[in-house]
């Protein structure tokens, strides 16, 4: 049998869901290549989305045995190890940001892997601030000068990079990520949940969005925005779907408005799909701060849900501005509110839009372009 090269998909410790996604779609595409495929995750936990992909042939899944606590030399210690026994051909590593995953940057480096390449899905606007910024800044402009492919989602991501490190040579490549909008065509699309296991009686419309619970997604924003809803749509509920860190703070926010009852935080378990809720939803709200490129804003889009986003850079990217969206400033709940009851009160606009928003996600960002680029980075293995 002709020697396969072994690629390693090393996923950050801190795995997303998106991160996950992104794993599974590229897997789908590269395990018909001629390459031997390793899975790395940093931990025990039994990823749900990596469950399909490991009844590929081609396809080995691999869990370190980190502590979630782990020091960050002795995670690179395991990395490196590993790396040596299995001696990859290339690795890719799946990271969020220059300011997570340092350690697996330098164990590729360390471990002499030939071919070297990462995938950042945000680039934070500045560097660390603390003490530590002119040491951090020198590390990292070093180790991203060793790796051999940068990919990131959005041009400001690429020119962000290249502004904090000053890349010249590293070659940085704009690939966005992108969905199979047939799957989620809206004629085409079942969901096994109803109104009922959201908390939501059979009538009045719902808006939604689905998320981390962290700061950065700008769900108190949201909240704040719906009391301005409730003046014109009294009987419209706030659906709110996922799970994180801000969950206590952000039930607190909704016992403070003025229809309490009519807000609803879903808890859904880390890594559980939540996308089975969108065809539910009559308006479909990202009010983040911060924010990669979206798996949930894409396939919303496709779904032709009616959008109401902030104008941060990279939904700009995604979002034609009172084409395929409304965009408003972040952090403002009045103008969010003003967007929404402009969805909910112009028909004209919510079809317009939606159809505007699956035309743009299936021209823009189909999967199979996001594939054949990713792939096209592997061509020298």
């Amino acid at each position: 049998m002709p020697h396969r090269p072994h690629i390693v998909y090393l996923l950050s410790h801190d795995v997303s869901i998106d991160t996950l996604a992104y794993v599974v779609h590229l897997i789908e595409h590269v395990h018909t290549l001629p390459y031997q495929i390793t899975i790395v995750t940093q931990s025990a936990i039994a990823y749900p989305q990596l469950a399909a992909v490991s009844r590929l042939a081609a396809v080995d899944i691999v869990a370190l045995p980190i502590p979630v606590q782990a020091s960050f030399l002795l995670r690179l210690r395991v990395l490196i190890a590993f790396l040596r026994e299995k001696q990859p051909t290339l690795v890719h590593c799946v990271a969020t940001s220059p300011d997570t995953d340092i350690e697996s940057i330098v164990a590729m480096w360390l471990a002499q892997v030939p071919w070297r390449i990462v995938t950042f899905a945000h680039i934070p606007a500045s560097l660390k601030s603390d003490g530590t910024r002119p040491f951090y800044h020198t590390m990292m402009k070093r180790l991203l000068r060793t790796l051999n492919s940068i990919i990131v989602y959005t041009q400001h991501a690429k020119q962000q990079l290249q502004q904090n490190f000053a890349l010249t040579m590293t070659p940085i490549h704009v690939i966005p990520i992108g969905i199979d909008s047939q799957r989620y065509a809206l004629h085409t699309t079942t969901t096994r949940v109803t109104r009922a296991d959201l908390g939501v009686p059979e009538t009045g419309r719902i808006i939604g969005s689905v998320g981390v619970f962290t700061t950065s997604k700008g769900y108190a924003t949201l909240i704040h925005s719906m009391d301005n809803v409730w003046q014109q749509h009294p009987d419209c509920h706030l659906v709110i779907v996922g799970h994180g860190e801000e969950y206590a703070h952000l039930q607190q926010l909704a016992r403070k408005s003025t229809q309490p009852a009519q807000i609803h935080l879903v808890i859904r378990q880390p890594y559980q799909d939540t996308t089975d809720v969108l065809p539910l939803i009559d308006v479909y709200v990202q009010p983040s701060f911060a924010e990669a490129m979206s798996f949930n804003l894409l396939i919303a889009m496709a779904m032709e849900r009616p959008i109401v986003a902030t104008n941060i850079t990279n939904i700009q990217e995604i979002i034609d501005s009172n084409a395929s969206g409304l965009l408003v400033r972040p952090g403002d709940a009045n103008a969010l509110a003003t967007a929404i009851n402009r969805m909910l009160n112009d028909p004209n606009i919510r079809i317009t839009t939606s159809l505007n928003a699956r035309a743009r996600v299936s021209q823009r960002f189909p999967l199979e372009t996001w594939q054949h680029a990713t792939a096209a980075c592997y061509h020298f293995v």
